[in-house]
């Protein structure tokens, strides 16, 4: 199948009906042909006019017909047979170290990096028809039965693709790899992996080749745990592959990271999108498949696990007339799902909400979500800049990363706009000193700052094997707990059984560090005080910190003091003041 930029250009050419290029665009994926070959075989439009659309929309590239020139021998040598016939390229002439080919996609720089490299050649590239590539494949290299078993081959390959969206809404497939053949026992194993995962409700799959093993884990409730059975290592290749072929990736280019989804309807779950990331490794392309199951999206704010004065504040923050909310937080840490909410919730039809993500992870039926791509230098700043002249009312940008989109949102919520956005820190308070250490300004911070919510996620016990632990009082006052409370509640762990995979947990929770930019607080930020001293001042006027929060979830038997150090592990000066109740709701 042609790029999508070759696709646009057919497209704004005129040359074909937008009927007869979807109907083109169909019959050459079923038959696993080039766009143009398909185009061009079938009469639809003369070669001459698609090949002068085709250079014009590429800058003027030079076109030849290889099919019509003498090739000589040495130039035809130069390049093995199986790379022209699998990649569609032909050389045609060869001055010093400087290569010439003709290509029907010349947008595929990877692959031509890639054969470069392998060659040892600078290519220079023409653009040929798919025609004249297949004529010329045909006279110099005797192709016609090998392009016909490659073109089987890749119909093959689709077919199974579409095997595999069958079987999964069939159910897992029950032949035993005993009995399977090499391709059936690649296509069986994914199938079964990404079922499997779904239904495990992992969050991601790691697919890591080595010397001698290909290793496959799942990322379970935060952790990751080894999937059984393990992929035999002698189609280790294959499996990649496989992988990279149903996510659309291009399955020749293994020099570069790439990036593709697939979907996969889980019996009794539904529809799962899968995101796709390849990278180059030593031994080979690791792969993680990471799972976007829209179902378990939560999108009521009073399901998230915030308390009821957090969520209060929380609420309070994001409906006001203008200003910023900042959500901070490791990678993984439920930041997306909390913004989700707050959009939901602000989501109205007499206001305009629009949001810049890298990427777009779910959709929201009425709010404009826009992918940002930082490759052609269309960043969170310019995607900004463009929604100031959008009518915003509400504007979600997924990251401050620098000074100038820090600026640029800054000044939006001061101009009227409800602004969310993320950080990467640990706590609420050094998201203010992050700001600060940008360039921001503080007076601009205090002015246009609401609130900033802290979070992490922390297992939850497996409520089928849940057990009493036994906590010193020491260790519990030593994490935080104040002394009048040691002993007044039990503290539970899971002893580990099939419902849970015997980790003795399953499913997480969130917890939550609410820091609403309050007087004190400004008078605070304006001092230049430290993320300390402003947390500090922040917990004197009622702010819960992330260990108070994991706390409530263990004596309410949720979770454990294990995940309590692992969630709030670097949270300081977590006692709480005079006067503020722990078992508070």
């Amino acid at each position: 199948m042609s790029s999508a930029r070759i696709i646009d250009i057919v497209k704004r050419s005129n040359l074909l009906s937008d009927a007869d290029l979807a109907k083109a665009m169909e019959f050459s994926a079923r038959d696993s042909v080039p766009l143009t070959l398909f185009i061009l075989r079938n009469k639809m439009v003369a070669e001459d006019q698609l090949m002068r659309a085709l250079s014009e929309g590429l800058g003027g590239l030079e076109v030849v017909y290889p099919d019509k020139i003498e090739i000589e021998a040495s130039v035809l040598a130069s390049v093995p047979r199986d790379i022209v016939l699998q990649n569609r390229i032909i050389p045609i002439n060869r001055i010093t170290n400087n290569l010439i080919v003709a290509v029907g996609d010349p947008t595929n720089l990877g692959l031509f990096d890639s054969i470069s490299a392998k060659l040892g050649v600078k290519l220079r590239i023409k653009l040929a028809s798919d025609l004249s590539i297949q004529n010329a494949m045909n006279r110099y290299y005797g192709a016609s039965d090998e392009a016909a078993k490659i073109a089987a081959q890749q119909k093959s390959a689709a077919a199974a693709a579409q095997k595999l969206q069958s079987a999964s809404r069939a159910g897992p497939a029950s032949t035993s790899n005993a009995n399977e053949t090499g391709e059936s026992y690649v296509i069986s194993f994914i199938e079964k992996l990404m079922l499997s995962a779904a239904q495990r409700r992992a969050s991601d799959i790691h697919i890591e080749p080595f010397e001698q093993s290909l290793r496959v884990r799942l990322r379970v409730d935060g952790s990751l745990v080894e999937y059984k059975p393990q992929p035999r290592f002698e189609f280790r290749d294959a499996l990649l592959s496989r992988v990279k072929l149903i996510s659309g990736l291009d399955i020749f280019e293994k020099r570069l990271p790439q990036d593709g989804n697939t979907k996969l309807d889980i019996p009794g779950l539904g529809k799962m999108d899968f995101r796709v990331s390849s990278l180059p490794s030593v031994w080979g392309e690791k792969i993680v498949l990471r799972l976007l199951d829209k179902s378990n999206l939560q999108l009521d704010m009073t399901q998230l696990g915030f308390d009821p004065d957090q969520l209060d504040n929380f609420k309070d923050c994001i409906l006001k007339p203008f200003g910023m909310v900042i959500v901070t937080g490791p990678t993984g840490s439920g930041k997306t799902t909390t913004l989700y909410s707050a959009l939901n919730e602000l989501n109205r039809i007499t206001d305009n909400v629009v949001t810049a993500e890298d990427p777009v992870e779910f959709t929201i039926p009425g709010i404009c979500q826009v992918n940002v791509k930082p490759d052609i230098e269309f960043t969170f700043s310019k995607a900004l800049k463009a929604f100031l002249r959008q009518d915003p009312d509400v504007i979600m940008v997924g990251e401050i990363r620098d000074l100038e989109t820090g600026e640029i949102a800054m000044k939006a919520a001061l101009t009227g706009h409800i602004v969310l956005s993320t950080l990467h820190t640990n706590n609420a308070a050094e998201s203010i000193e992050r700001l600060r250490n940008m360039g921001i300004d503080r007076f601009t911070i205090v002015s246009a700052l609401n609130c900033v919510v802290a979070q992490r996620l922390v297992r939850k016990i497996c409520t089928e094997c849940r057990m009493e632990d036994s906590v010193s009082a020491e260790k519990q006052i030593a994490l935080g707990l104040p002394e009048k409370y040691v002993g007044k509640f039990k503290i539970y762990k899971g002893r580990g059984c099939e419902n849970c995979n015997n980790t003795g947990y399953r499913g997480r929770a969130a917890i939550y560090e609410v820091l609403v930019v309050n007087e004190p607080v400004k008078r605070a930020v304006v001092d230049n005080m430290t993320a300390l001293d402003i947390k500090r001042i922040a917990m004197a006027n009622g702010m819960q910190t992330l260990r108070q929060s994991a706390w409530k979830k263990v004596y309410r038997g949720i979770s454990t003091i294990d995940e309590l150090v692992e969630a709030s592990g670097s949270d300081e000066d977590t006692r709480t003041p005079a006067g503020q109740d722990q078992r508070s709701a």
